[in-house]
């Protein structure tokens, strides 16, 4: 497979995209309860990352390491497929440095950015846990670590649906596949200090658990760095929140695209 598996619903009469963006150890269904709010105004695309959810025989073509930067070109690569020149971004997790790197490489392909649970930079404990994560996957088989690491991120009972969903689709992972991305921790540290310091310069909403313990804090630092970062909190919610609180986090997304959708036309209008 030298292309993404993906998810895709249209209509005839939309003319905007989203593209949703997984974290590591997800898929395209971790937006299961986005898709039926979300397409009643856009159209939808949901690629599923390399060897991810059904992109598990995904070969990159010019046989590079994986990286960061190389994830989101296969996600590039995807939208040039489909004739898809600009779209919406929303992601989770990961996905939100996945984003990120789209947006370095191709800032034309990207309207605004929608992120939930976003990582913008690692706290000395979180950063401690992924190392002992890396230390630990020597002994331990991965999806049990990927177990324990889920526990850790999301403790609480009102996290347990969000807590199962990404336990279960971590289990399908390809272990050697898993060795690998956990490999992308040694580079995630030196990504995410260098975004830290340089602005999102599309139109952008961040939505955060306010359980969201290891990265809600430099959400929140990230933002009064750069005002312009619309970040909304969820109150009693955990790291991922589209899931835990999803009826409150289609109401606010859908809100900042359909106004940003608004002003687009207008513009659009106005320039005829």
């Amino acid at each position: 497979m030298d292309s993404l598996s993906y998810e895709k619903y249209t209509k005839p009469g939309h003319k905007q995209w989203i593209v949703f963006v997984h974290g590591a150890g997800g898929s395209s269904k971790t937006f299961g309860r986005q898709i039926a709010a979300f397409k009643k105004h856009f159209n939808l695309l949901l690629p599923d990352l390399q060897d991810h959810g059904n992109s598990k025989e995904f070969v990159n073509s010019d046989n590079e390491k994986l990286s960061f930067t190389q994830v989101a070109r296969n996600v590039v690569k995807l939208l040039d497929e489909l004739g898809i020149n600009e779209a919406h971004f929303l992601g989770v997790s990961m996905g939100s440095l996945i984003i990120r790197e789209i947006e370095n490489m191709r800032p034309d392909l990207i309207l605004s950015i929608v992120i939930g649970g976003g990582i913008m930079n690692l706290n000395r404990r979180t950063h401690l846990l992924f190392k002992t994560g890396v230390i630990l996957s020597n002994f331990i088989p991965y999806h049990k670590l990927y177990q324990l690491v889920a526990w850790i991120l999301m403790p609480y009972e009102n996290h347990k649906v969000a807590r199962r969903l990404f336990i279960r689709e971590a289990k399908t992972i390809h272990t050697e596949a898993f060795k690998v991305w956990l490999g992308l921790l040694a580079e995630l540290k030196y990504k995410l200090d260098l975004y830290f310091n340089i602005p999102l310069k599309k139109p952008t909403l961040m939505i955060m658990g306010g359980q969201d313990f290891a990265f809600l804090e430099h959400s929140i630092k990230y933002s009064k760095k750069f005002p312009f970062i619309n970040l909304q909190i969820l109150p009693k919610c955990g790291h991922v929140c589209n899931i835990e609180q999803a009826d409150e986090f289609n109401l606010r997304s859908l809100e900042f695209l359909l106004a940003l959708q608004s002003s687009l036309i207008q513009n659009t209008k106005f320039k005829t």
